[in-house]
Parts: structure tokens; C-alpha cells; sequence
């Protein structure tokens, strides 16, 4: 079988598993681009320049998690069905500051790993629900 990947232009739209989402019948999408490898080693790089000198583990963790915000910000470019308050929340920096930390990871994950974004793509998550009705 062949490894099948995607251009860090391509967006994706890609349907997380939290909370059973998948199997939902208006799932919750998040569109976004795929981050190849050499460009999360450059976030690794940039965290590890920015945190050279830093006294404090708290330090580097707010060093860190700006630069994952920026990542995070930078490859999503919308998301649909997901609603805080009764609200829509359709922005990549409104779904960064009010979804779940597991549910970010996720997407983190997702876009980061090519085989990971293509099993949580829209169209192949819902072949999942089909067969599984």
C-alpha cells in the first residue's frame, strides 16, 4: 500500500474523535493544513531558541504553549459544529481558547501526522459511520 501524504497547502477537513464526535450525525469538522516534519521541527527550534536563558520551567511552559497557539492558529483555518454557551465558535483562536485540552491535542496530533489527519478525514470518517449503522 502506498504512504499517501498531504501538501502543507492542502486543507483537510478533518473530524475529530473526541467525545464520540465521529459517530455523530452533525459532527463537529476542523479544517486545516497538514504540518510536515520539517516545519514542526522548526516550532522545536524556535521553542528551543526562545527558552535558551529561561530560569523557570514556568517560563518555558509559557514560551512553549505560545508558540503551539501560533502553530495551532496558523494551520487551522476554520471549524464548524462546535458551539461554547449555546455559541458558535468558528475561529481558529476562539476553538484554541475554549475546547477541550484533549480535544486540541488531538487536532495537534492530526495535523502533524499524515496517517492520523487521512483517518479522521471527513470523507473517509464518514464511510466509519455508514458501515457502522
Amino acid at each position: 500500500m502506498a504512504i499517501i501524504s498531504f501538501s502543507k497547502d492542502t486543507l483537510v477537513d478533518y473530524v475529530p474523535e473526541y467525545g464520540g464526535n465521529r459517530q455523530s450525525d452533525d459532527p463537529c469538522v476542523v479544517r486545516l493544513r497538514f504540518v510536515p516534519f520539517g516545519e514542526a521541527r522548526e516550532y522545536s527550534r524556535l521553542i528551543a531558541a526562545k527558552t535558551v536563558g529561561a530560569t523557570s520551567q514556568e517560563k518555558i511552559m509559557v514560551i512553549s504553549q505560545a508558540l503551539q497557539k501560533e502553530q495551532f492558529v496558523k494551520h487551522v483555518d476554520s471549524v464548524s459544529n462546535f458551539s461554547v454557551d449555546g455559541k458558535e465558535v468558528s475561529d481558529a483562536e476562539g476553538f484554541y481558547l475554549s475546547a477541550p485540552g484533549e480535544l486540541i491535542a488531538e487536532v495537534l496530533d492530526a495535523m502533524q501526522d499524515s496517517f492520523r489527519l487521512s483517518k479522521g478525514q471527513l470523507k473517509n470518517s464518514e464511510r466509519v459511520s455508514v458501515g457502522a449503522s
